[in-house]
Formats: C-alpha cells, structure tokens, sequence
C-alpha cells in the first residue's frame, strides 16, 4: 500500500482498498525497477552468483529496511535480488502474473494466504520448498511452524509476528487507558470534528484491524477448526456494539491513509493499528507509546494474529536449480538472522518468531505490547474458506459506519452471503 500495510482483509477478498499486518501487513514502497541492493558481483562468500525475484508490499519504512537487508545479502553471498513492488494490491498482481508465467520467485505477506494459494492447481500458486531448505523448522515457534505449512507441504519460513494494538501519543495522554470506559472519558475530551480534531485514528471497516472487537465476548468470526461461520452469533452482534462506539471518535473517511493522518499530525490522541505503522508513527510523533487493545467488561479484544513470510511462488517449479537456491537462501539468512530479527523488533515493532529470540529481555516495550496482544488474541485462519469471509465483512462494517444498516442487520447479512459462498 502506499501508506498502508495492512488493508489486508480488502485485498485478501480481492477488492480494492490493507491495508494489509496491518494489519497488519499497507503498502509503502516507491516501486521498483530490480534490485534495490548491489549488483551481486564477485564479493560473496561462496554465494551461487544466482538470482531471484522477491515481490514486497511495505510501509516506507520497511521498505527502506528491506530494501538495505537486501544489499547486505547480496554483498554477503554474491547473489542477485530483483526486489519489486508491484503496484496495486499484491494478491490482484500474483492472480494476474503467476498465470502469465511472470510472477516472483518469493513474496512477502502474512500466513493467511498459505491455505488460499496452496488448494490452486491450475495453475499452482505455491511451491513446496520443504526438500529445499536447510534450516530446522524446530527453530521458530510452534504457531510460526505451523503457519509455513499447509497438508504437509512448506510454503514459506516466517520471519515476525503481527497484530493491532493500541497507539497513544504521550503528550495528549498521561496514562495509558485499561479499560474501554477508560478510553472513552479521554477521547470525550479530545474529540471536536468541526474543528479538525478526533478521539481516534482508526481504520475501522478492515476486517482484521476490527476483529479484536468482534470477537471479544468469545464469538468467533470464522472457526477454523470445524469451518463454521460465527458472525451473526450473539456474541459476535455483542461485540459490534463495542465496535460502534469506535466510530463515533474517528474521522468521517474511514480510509487507511485518512485515519493515519488524524493520528500522525497529532490530531488524535489514539489509533489503533500494527507493527508495520510503527517507523512511520516513530518519525510523526515525538513522545509515542503502545499499549494492548482496552478490556471491554473485563474481556481482553481477541484480535486476529498474523506470521510474515517469505512466500515461495510456483515459478520455483520450473526456474533454474540457482534460483531456487536463492529464493530459499534469502528466506533461510532473513529468517534466521538474530541480529536482524532484534533490529526489526526494536525498529518496527516485529514480534519475533525465532525461537532463540523470543522473550528477550532487550526487547522494546512497544515489541512487548504487541506481543502481549498477540496472546490475548487468535491466528488469523487460513483455511481457503476464510477467502469467502473478507468481503461480505468488509462490506457490512462499511454499511454500518456510514450508518445504512444496523449492525447486527449487517451481521446476518454478511454471515448468510458467506455461507452460500462457501
């Protein structure tokens, strides 16, 4: 996305918004004409002389990182990375290339699109790379394993995991608020749209950055383990009135890049958003702070989790044997270098997957928050039926911001469209 990471939901159902961790995952990027990094040369140390093709969907910042780890490994190993952003919404662009034979050999993006792409055969969208790699699984953790893999094929090697958490600019908030009553009181003060000022910065109608709230009295949007729907439950209907007062404190557009601005020109003493915002957000606002999602009745926000990986495309199917030793060496150095894994935590916000990483004292309390709320919430699922979930969704939280539906109206609706999709 330009600004955007995480629209996800939008372009996981294949509609235009991430935006996409933001989630989660947003969309920065400047585009990409090749390699960002070196020109491969002869420096390397044992490296193949090969190359690969990796598509990234970034927030500026990360792009920025990406775009330096990159040369670092080109410089290490002596190979070539042809680093692209794509343009549009990532999922639109694979559709459009892979058929055509010019997709990337690697993608960036979290796990939910694994079950999605790995049920397509004609033609493949995955490849399974598990007679290729050289690093054990057993050094990521359980939920990042398992992520990476779907009916026993390996897709990809995870490198971060994701969710929304509370932002709030110290400046305008003392303290941190616990409780949504808490947020409430304080974004009664702030909040005076007439002239320009709000209670919150939040991208409310993308599924993923709402599923917190959804979900918080139990209700399960999708049950991945008996692939049940569960968004007209009384539970799910209970947890859009949390929801609704949400909207009442953020900007009229509920556009990804509106509800940023609301926030980084300290306009909002709140937002709620990921990891991937958090460079950006660190270079808007002087004195920032994150904190988990507010309980709501003593409930913590069940907010959808998601694993960043390093996809591998079935154009590794057929590339020459070099690419593919590339495609899989860049996923293997990313994913396993602990000196990255810690600057991206403390820099961005990722919340380490590998195992010798995990809980080290060192890392940031914003890295901390984030991982906190991913306890408190649930692995995005990403079985291919949760593809028939985005849309309808999307579209009734749409229809209740805008004030055309009441929402548990909107609830059925959505609920009732994807089970006939299914």
């Amino acid at each position: 996305m330009n600004e955007k990471r995480r629209t996800l939901l939008k372009a996981m159902g294949g509609s235009t918004a991430l935006a996409g961790l933001a989630g989660c995952i947003s969309t920065g990027g400047d585009g990409g004409d090749g390699s960002d990094g070196g020109d491969g040369g002869d420096s390397g140390e044992g490296g193949s002389g090969g190359s690969a093709r990796l598509w990234t969907d970034l927030a500026d910042s990360e792009d920025e990182a990406m775009s330096e780890y990159v040369s670092q490994y080109e410089s290490e190993t002596g190979n070539n990375i042809n680093k692209e952003a794509p343009g549009g919404e990532l999922d639109q662009q694979l559709e459009t290339a892979i058929p055509a034979g010019d997709g990337p050999d690697s993608w960036i993006w979290a796990h939910d699109w694994v079950g999605r792409f790995a049920v397509r055969e004609d033609p493949p969208f995955l490849y399974d790379a598990s007679d290729d790699v050289d690093v054990s699984l057993d050094g990521y953790t359980q939920a990042a394993r398992e992520a990476a893999q779907f009916d026993g094929g390996l897709y990809g090697l995870p490198f971060a995991s994701e969710t929304v958490a509370l932002f709030y600019n110290e400046d305008i908030v003392d303290e941190p608020p616990e409780t949504m009553e808490e947020m409430v009181s304080i974004m009664d003060e702030h909040h005076d749209p007439d002239n320009g000022q709000y209670g919150l910065s939040f991208p409310a109608t993308d599924p993923y950055q709402a599923s917190g709230f959804i979900q918080v009295y139990g209700g399960d949007i999708f049950d991945e383990s008996n692939l049940e729907v569960g968004l007209d439950s009384d539970a799910c209907k209970q947890g859009m009135d949390a929801l609704e007062t949400l909207y009442g404190y953020t900007p009229a557009d509920p556009g990804y890049e509106s509800q940023i601005v609301a926030f980084a020109d300290g306009l909002a003493p709140f937002a709620i958003n990921g990891p991937w915002i958090l460079g950006d957000f660190q270079n808007d606002v002087d004195n920032l702070g994150v904190t988990t999602l507010p309980t709501i009745d003593g409930n913590h926000p069940r907010s959808y989790s998601g694993i960043q990986l390093f996809y591998f495309s079935s154009m590794l199917a057929d590339a020459d044997p070099s690419t593919v030793d590339v495609a899989t060496d860049l996923a293997e150095w990313y994913t396993t270098n602990e000196d990255i894994i810690l600057t991206n935590a403390d820099e961005r916000g990722y919340i380490p997957v590998l195992t010798d990483v995990v809980g080290n004292e060192d890392l940031s309390a914003e890295v901390q928050a984030f991982a906190e709320q991913v306890d408190y919430g649930v692995p995005m699922p990403s079985h291919p039926d949760m593809d028939s979930v985005w849309n309808p969704l999307t579209e009734a939280l749409e229809r209740v911001f805008n004030g055309e539906q009441e929402s548990a109206a909107a609830l059925d609706q959505a609920a009732s469209e994807i089970r006939e999709a299914l």
